[in-house]
């Protein structure tokens, strides 16, 4: 992804010292827009945007973690693993993602390009374990706007520009994800109570194998733990416990 640092479009000074995020609370990620529709763009934008948060607002700082442009740019907001102030009683348990635009308007290709490339990102870093939600879904706001809002709720998906093809796949860095969980799950497997996109990319593999999971929502409630079963049955070397293990994930995604 196109990577800006704080440096690079002229971040001020907090005027306050961060305060890190603990990687063991943070849960997800929170996803907004600036709803400015008709603004600078780029860097100026990104700089407009932290003057009224320090200025007017009287903030420490740019209060997201991550800025997303129009043209797919990332703008680092705070500093890499700063606790954000965008998201009122969750800033300690979420990272936050700024669209730089209106999302009551079509999300541009490039754009929800980059925004999905945060959000990859971030799923890699937290072993894929983070919901993915709206400002609105945690907060009583319009923001991100309809047509964002809806681009979340259908799976942040990658998106062609007209005419053309989606981003192609960077199979080093997918090989790299499913070994990174794979590796997680020997210390903590996936059972009932677990939420997340994991569970969610759990759910949608079984259901493409023809085992119904019910609704495909990153929930891991009763059904899906009767299809992890049906699915272990079905390979006689797993254990049939519901559980997805190491063993488990292996099987689904290479076996």
């Amino acid at each position: 992804m196109d990577y800006v640092t704080r440096e690079q479009w002229g971040a001020r000074t907090p005027t306050k010292a961060w305060t890190w995020l603990r990687p063991s609370r943070v849960e997800g990620i929170v996803v907004h827009h600036s709803g400015v529709k008709d603004g600078p763009r780029g860097a100026v934008a990104v700089q407009a945007f932290e003057a009224h948060h320090m200025t007017t607002r009287g903030w420490s700082s740019i209060a997201y973690n991550w800025l997303v442009d129009d043209r797919g740019v990332v703008y680092e907001g705070r500093r890499k693993g700063a606790v954000g102030g965008a998201t009122k009683n969750w800033n300690f348990k979420t990272e936050a993602v700024c669209y730089v635009g209106d999302g009551d308007e079509p999300l541009p290709p490039d754009a929800a390009n980059g925004l999905k490339s945060v959000i990859d990102y971030l799923q890699m870093k937290y072993s894929g374990t983070l919901w993915v939600k709206t400002h609105r879904d945690l907060a009583s706001t319009s923001c991100p706007g309809t047509c964002l809002y809806d681009w979340v709720c259908t799976g942040t998906p990658a998106v062609a520009p007209p005419g053309g093809v989606a981003p192609p796949v960077d199979w080093d860095e997918l090989i790299r994800y499913f070994w990174k969980v794979g590796n997680q799950l020997r210390i903590h497997p996936l059972k009932r109570g677990e939420r997340g996109s994991v569970v969610k990319l759990v759910q949608e593999v079984l259901t493409r194998k023809g085992v119904n999971t019910g609704p495909i929502d990153g929930v891991f409630g009763w059904r899906t733990k009767r299809a992890v079963q049906a699915f272990q049955r079905s390979r006689a070397v797993l254990k049939a416990n519901g559980v997805v293990s190491k063993e488990t994930w292996d099987a689904l995604f290479l076996g």
